[in-house]
């Protein structure tokens, strides 16, 4: 670990407490069996995280945040993730498109280390789907959500999709909701339904895309899928695609 990376470490270590580590990994199911096993926790807060993501950002390197995301503990990874968050974003505020790959590919590279749900909802779309608008010639994501890839290699691809919603880049959130449907995992049918409720929210056209989905796959949407996408819906339309789903 590089001497940075050492620091921020401790500053995150030493507000630690042991009883929120003990709410934190019954909340991110780290029983044996479960989405999160084997996962390690400290017990720190993700506002106290983000505290010391602010103080280091200015003068923290691509190194220094690697060496935090390989590290054991959940909130170490966590921290080293909105490092490279806020590396990209000013590599892009800077236009430096060889930076916003470099960190690209190098998160890509980290995937077996952004093994929650958090990991994932809090970096995706801040690199990946930012990379993916930018550089829309990289099809990576859409090799990670079909079958054979991980759970989170496939909510990786799902919700990087984040960054495709307010450009009104529809397309690839309608493609791998679908590849989604027959999945199975709850974490990827909520991932694929969030995306889509997005997409509905953000224009009329969306909502119509949103709509034509249904219209395809209502027979056999998860439930869950289903609830995530109508949450913005009025509560008559909400009635409407429950009744024809059954």
């Amino acid at each position: 670990m590089t001497p940075k990376a050492q620091d921020i470490k401790e500053a995150i270590v030493s507000v630690a407490t042991p009883e929120k580590a003990r709410i934190l990994q019954y909340f991110f199911k780290t029983g044996e069996g479960q989405y999160g096993a084997g996962d390690h926790f400290l017990g720190v807060k993700n506002p106290e995280v983000r505290l010391v993501v602010k103080t280091a950002r200015k003068e923290v390197s691509l190194e220094d945040a690697t060496c935090l995301v390989k590290d054991k503990w959940h909130e170490v990874r966590l921290c080293g993730l909105l490092l490279m968050v806020e590396l990209f974003h000013q590599a892009k505020k800077k236009k430096d498109a060889d930076e916003m790959t470099r960190i690209y590919k190098k998160y890509i590279s980290l995937h077996e280390f952004v093994n929650n749900w958090d990991l994932v909802d809090l970096s995706a779309g801040k690199i990946v789907g930012e990379y993916e608008a930018l550089f829309p010639e990289e099809g990576l994501m859409d090799e990670w959500i079909k079958p054979g890839h991980t759970l989170w290699q496939r909510r990786i691809a799902m919700v990087c999709c984040w960054g495709h919603t307010g450009r009104n880049d529809f397309g690839k959130v309608l493609s791998r909701a679908e590849m989604l449907l027959d999945s199975g995992e709850d974490l990827l049918n909520k991932a694929a339904g969030w995306m889509l409720r997005e997409v509905f929210k953000e224009s009329e056209e969306g909502s119509d895309m949103v709509r034509q989905f249904l219209e395809n796959h209502v027979k056999g949407i998860p439930s869950i899928m289903l609830s995530y996408i109508c949450e913005k819906m009025d509560e008559e339309e909400r009635r409407y695609w429950r009744q024809l789903r059954k």
